[in-house]
């Protein structure tokens, strides 16, 4: 009896002494830097991307007519819409991909976002994340001589920041290749989309857009919005009133053809659900 209980106590401390030097702490896994919950503020995109693996989906409506046409017709509501629909996937936490496809010229755009850099500070945070996207034009109207003007190109420099950890800031330097297809030689527009948004809790804010053209060719006006975002939780629900009537991102880029101060406004709203 003596011996059985000396072997008992030699397995249990060999036992303890390699379960010990095997043992490791696990190392604290830092959650990413967000400053803005969703990827878009409405036309124009955040630096924020998704994690590994999840699926991006959304639905963006604006109706062509204007406000400003009254309860005739129902304040733009019984006019026609210019729609888009889009698709994404993570494949890292820093890399996102977009397809999307609009009514407007049949046009369908691959973009990708990549997050290039996080600088944490309590009191001015900075995240930059690099935008390249494709846009084609399947319904050109009339169809451009050359078919390689059928192709449009765009890249976003996204600048974000946060103050008092409510006030979102965004600036986007932006390029637009081949901005007019309809031109008979390459013009390229340099636009600087910059916005606001205020969140009042984690499911209500209110944000401002507007992306003025710097150089080259846009529609009549500069593009304005002004909008209102509701975070569920699962979904995000973003209604707007602004003077462009596009949803692909090279439409956006090429300004409205209504001024935003004659009150020739127009709704939208956006769908965007994470899986």
């Amino acid at each position: 009896m003596k011996n059985l209980l000396i072997i008992i106590v030699i397995i249990m401390s060999t036992n303890l002494v390699f379960s010990q030097s095997g043992w490791k702490r696990k190392e604290a896994v830092e959650p990413p830097m967000q400053l803005f919950q969703s990827t878009d503020v409405f036309d124009l995109p955040t630096a924020e991307t998704l994690q590994k693996g999840d699926i991006y989906f959304s639905l963006t409506h604006k109706f062509v007519t204007p406000v400003s046409e009254g309860v005739n017709e129902l304040f733009g509501f019984d006019g026609s819409v210019v729609m888009r629909i889009a698709l994404g996937y993570a494949f890292t936490d820093d890399l996102l991909m977009k397809l999307g496809r609009s009514n407007y010229q049949g046009n369908y755009d691959l973009s990708f976002k990549y997050k290039t850099l996080e600088i944490k500070s309590d009191d001015f945070p900075i995240i930059v994340t690099l935008n390249a996207g494709i846009s084609y034009n399947s319904k050109s109207s009339p169809e451009p001589e050359q078919t390689s003007k059928l192709y449009q190109y765009y890249g976003n420099l996204i600048i974000n920041s946060m103050i008092y950890d409510k006030i979102g800031i965004g600036l986007l330097p932006s390029i637009l290749v081949n901005s007019n297809p309809y031109y008979p030689e390459n013009i390229n527009s340099i636009v600087l989309g910059a916005y606001l948004q205020y969140s009042f809790s984690n499911s209500l804010s209110v944000f401002a857009e507007a992306y003025p053209t710097l150089n080259g060719w846009r529609h009549n006006y500069d593009g304005y919005n002004l909008g209102v975002d509701l975070n569920t939780g699962g979904h995000f629900f973003k209604f707007v009133i602004g003077n462009n009537i596009y949803t692909n991102p090279n439409g956006v880029m090429t300004g409205a053809a209504d001024k935003f101060e004659s009150g020739d406004l127009h709704i939208g709203f956006m769908i965007i659900r994470n899986l």
